[in-house]
């Protein structure tokens, strides 16, 4: 399996910054249309003058500074939405081991909903559809042996830092077969390969599953 960037967690915070150029031309427009209404009055006498300097200056400063303050309160806020879940969730151990752990647990005890969330949150959905399927043809316990085997013989990656963490093992697949991966069955010839299972930390500290 193909190791995945960090969701949300590591999107540059200039992707989720949303730019709110309109707003700021909708008023330089008003300004604008103000003066042409008035601008005959304005050049009656030199009165006009400062008149014009504070245009020039609300154009120039007044407005980007007032709308760059909201644009920074309006981004705080839609990444404080996005950023929740991954604050608020507590499922899951203080290491990927405790977290793999946990997981096996629920699989033993058949509750497949509480091991799906022991995973990041967007493939939460696509591994309870797994998982369920895997009850339904009685094999969630053959699945929890190879869990445990793997555990046995995979290696820690040394890519693995303070925030991802990976353990790689080796599968032979004797014959061609298919597979229920998140949800979707696919096609799996026979060969030997290399497997990775994958950890991720939430901001909170708790490790969740990646990948498997």
């Amino acid at each position: 399996m193909n190791r995945q960037a960090i969701s949300l967690l590591n999107l540059p915070v200039q992707i989720l910054y949303t730019c709110y150029t309109p707003i700021t031309a909708g008023y330089k427009s008003s300004i604008v249309q103000l003066f042409m209404l008035h601008w005959k009055q304005i050049f009656k006498g030199w009165a006009g003058v400062p008149f014009l300097i504070l245009v020039a200056l609300i154009l120039i400063w007044g407005i980007p500074a007032l709308m760059g303050t909201y644009n920074e309160w309006k981004f705080q806020r839609e990444y404080e939405k996005l950023a929740e879940p991954y604050y608020n969730d507590t499922i899951g151990g203080s290491t990927p081991e405790e977290t793999y752990n946990m997981f096996i647990d629920a699989l033993k005890n058949g509750d497949v909903e509480l091991a799906s969330k022991y995973f990041i949150e967007y493939k939460q959905d696509n591994w309870l559809k797994t998982l369920q399927e895997y009850e339904k043809e009685g094999v969630l316990l053959s699945f929890v042996e190879e869990l445990e085997d793997t555990k046995n013989i995979w290696e820690k990656s040394e890519e693995s830092n303070e925030g991802t963490v990976s353990f790689t093992y080796q599968v032979l697949i004797e014959k061609d077969g298919t597979a229920i991966f998140e949800g979707q069955e696919i096609d799996v010839p026979a060969g030997n390969y290399t497997n990775e299972s994958t950890f991720t930390k939430y901001p909170n500290g708790v490790w969740k599953i990646t990948g498997l």
